[in-house]
């Protein structure tokens, strides 16, 4: 095995790990402030918005290029706001009307949806393969919200809501800005929508305050805090960075520790518990995810077959 690749290996296994980590810790976080989603997410989003474009200016990108194109410069409004703004809301949103785990595996869900939208929009019927996953994903989702019983729904309207809209954000936030990141870079991209979504939000919040918010806060929570956005910040730049020497399918294979590891750490820390239809709910999704991973690399080994032929 490769240096380069045991690189990636370590990258896209400590990005996952640090994202499964930061759910339970931000469950903590809401646990211990009663400090609502948006006051959170003002603070996260700008603050590491404006790390990652300062990271990047001292590498000598030029950040503000993007802005002298303003088709560019809308379409990356759009993906500021209804991408990462509403993605990372419905995310937030979930853990606090459920918790991390179950957030999790809504997010986790979202590659499923973009198959739905790519078939639907190439008018192709999914394959065999690409039915299985969808199926094992939605048995999956339906065990979770009811640990096997219709009798038992254990999640209430708003969080099957905000849960469905956690795996759309997700699917958005995938699809999107492919065109601005193949132009201007994944970081600059995700930068520049980090800043923005922050600043948005901070707007459509007047009650918003910094000075109530360092009142809200005590050591130990604002110790949380930091650790939040660094690690949520780390977890996404060994994610981007691990596909310099990792596929796209073998990232998403490894990415579905992400899940299981928010449970264990929900499970040890949290005292959170699981019903075991949930639990088995929980390993259909990720088999789901899985199964479009494998469909995705017989297609790999069917293009590499084609140029040696």
């Amino acid at each position: 095995m490769s240096n380069s690749r045991r690189l990636g290996l370590a990258m896209i296994i400590s990005g996952a790990s640090l994202w499964g980590l930061s759910g339970p810790m931000l469950q903590w976080f809401f646990q211990e402030t009663h400090l609502s989603s948006s006051d959170y997410l003002v603070i996260r989003l700008i603050a590491a918005g404006i790390f990652t474009l300062i990271f990047l200016s001292c590498r000598k990108v030029n950040v503000f290029a993007i802005w002298k194109h303003p088709r560019h410069w809308i379409q990356l409004l759009l993906f500021a706001v209804l991408g990462m703004l509403g993605g990372q809301y419905a995310f937030i949103e979930t853990i606090q009307v459920s918790n991390a785990v179950t957030a999790t595996l809504f997010q986790f869900a979202g590659p499923v949806l973009i198959t739905i939208y790519v078939a639907i929009e190439s008018r192709r019927w999914p394959s065999k393969t690409h039915l299985l996953a969808i199926v094992t994903a939605l048995s999956g989702i339906f065990l979770l919200i009811t640990n096997g019983s219709l009798d038992q729904i254990l999640l209430t309207d708003k969080a099957l809501w905000i849960g469905f809209l956690t795996a759309l954000g997700f699917a958005f936030y995938t699809l999107q800005p492919v065109s601005l990141i193949k132009t201007w870079g994944t970081m600059t991209i995700i930068g520049w929508g980090m800043l923005l979504g922050g600043i948005v939000l901070y707007l459509l919040m007047p009650s918003f305050s910094f000075a109530s918010m360092a009142v809200a806060l005590n050591i130990g929570t604002l110790s949380m805090l930091i650790a939040i956005i660094v690690i949520s910040t780390l977890s996404f730049l060994f994610y981007i960075g691990s596909l310099k020497y990792l596929s796209p399918t073998e990232t998403s294979l490894l990415s579905s520790i992400e899940p299981l590891v928010a449970a264990l750490i929900s499970f040890l820390w949290l005292k959170e518990t699981f019903g075991s239809y949930q639990l088995l709910g929980g390993v259909f999704i990720i088999a789901g995810v899985l199964f479009l991973s494998m469909k995705e690399k017989e297609e790999e080994v069917m293009i590499l077959q084609q140029k040696g032929a």
